[in-house]
Order: structure tokens, then C-alpha cells, then sequence
């Protein structure tokens, strides 16, 4: 009977193993797009027409992505330039062919967004966010980068002209709706295991 408890015991320490790794594995999901940006068009720092492409952030850039979709997390990157209703409504990585001549201007589609629209684009330098110049059109947001690497569009819904529609960059997997689930699954593991260990021991002690 003592050998079949130590068997329990294991298989519950052995499952919360399972589930932790689950947890960072989700934790470390890229990042991707919410399709509310857009590529309209690139030049080079020369003035000619180049390719832009964008695609889902890395996940080793993921946890900064989530950092700057907090309020506090947004006001301080923005600063004094943070205005309430400010939200993070797509983030990506950006890129553009080896080789091209920088810096490069890009102009995104952003629908919802116009002159009198308050903006933020946010560009990721490997250790922090970093604010970038940028001019706001009718549904457009142009941007000029001297390099490139994840970037992200900040819009203060009470002055968009239309709806911006996004919570904020999903991440694939979604961290903190997988982190529950996965969470959850820990602990009913626990209780059924748990329960399993309480039986062998009465069984033991009867």
C-alpha cells in the first residue's frame, strides 16, 4: 500500500511539472497582428518606393507587447503625450527588404483615425519602447524609422473619427486566457490526485 501512495505523490508531482511548462510555453507565444493596421506604402531614404511587409512580433518580445497594453504601462512610455482613452489597437514587426536605405517612411492604414486624431506609434528597440514622429491623415498614420523591428499603433478612442476596433494585440497563444485555463487545470489535478493519495492512505489505515 505505501508503494501505491508514493505512486500517487508522484503522479501529482509529476502533473504540476506538465502544467507549469504548459504555462511558460503559452506565456512565450508571438504576438500577432489584430488586422486593424495596414501597409499603404514605403520609401527609402532616397525617395524610392520600397516593400514593407509586416508579420507577427517574436515571442521573446511578447512580454514588452503586453507591458504597453496596460494603462500604467502605456503612461509610461508615453508620458505627458498620454491621454485617458489612449489604447495600444495593433501591434506587429515591420519590416522591409536587406539592404534598403534608411530611414524608411512608411504609411499604414489605420481606419477610424484623422488629422484632429490624438496618435501614438511605439517602436521597440530590443530593451524599450521608443516614441517615433508621426502625422496623422484621413485613415492613414505615416511614421519614419531609422531601424525596424516591432512596432505599435497607439489611438485615443474619444477623438478617433470612427471605431478603431481592437482590445489590443492578441497574443497566440493568448497569455493570460491560456494561463488560466491552464491554472485551473492544475488545480483540478490537484484535488483529483490529492483525492486519490487521501483514499490510499484511509485504505492504509483501515
Amino acid at each position: 500500500m505505501r508503494l501505491n501512495l508514493k505512486k500517487a505523490v508522484a503522479a501529482v508531482t509529476a502533473a504540476l511539472t506538465i502544467c507549469a511548462m504548459s504555462v511558460t510555453a503559452f506565456a512565450q507565444g508571438s504576438v500577432a497582428s489584430t488586422g486593424v493596421v495596414e501597409v499603404q506604402g514605403a520609401q527609402d531614404a532616397n525617395g524610392n518606393s520600397v516593400s514593407a511587409s509586416i508579420s507577427s512580433v517574436p515571442a521573446e518580445y511578447a512580454e514588452a507587447v503586453n507591458a504597453i497594453k496596460t494603462t500604467e504601462g502605456l503612461q509610461t512610455v508615453l508620458g505627458d503625450a498620454y491621454v485617458e482613452g489612449m489604447e495600444v489597437v495593433d501591434a506587429m514587426d515591420v519590416s522591409v527588404p536587406e539592404g534598403t536605405p534608411m530611414p524608411v517612411t512608411i504609411t499604414f492604414d489605420v481606419p477610424g483615425v484623422g488629422p484632429d486624431t490624438k496618435v501614438a506609434v511605439l517602436h521597440f528597440n530590443g530593451s524599450e519602447w521608443e516614441v517615433v514622429e508621426a502625422t496623422v491623415g484621413d485613415g492613414t498614420i505615416t511614421a519614419t524609422f531609422t531601424s525596424l523591428s516591432p512596432v505599435a499603433f497607439v489611438v485615443d478612442k474619444n477623438t478617433a473619427t470612427g471605431a478603431v476596433t481592437s482590445n489590443g494585440s492578441s497574443v497566440s497563444p493568448k497569455t493570460g486566457e491560456n494561463t488560466g485555463m491552464l491554472t485551473a487545470s492544475a488545480a483540478a489535478a490537484v484535488l483529483v490526485l490529492g483525492a486519490g493519495c487521501v483514499f490510499f492512505v484511509k485504505r492504509k489505515n483501515a
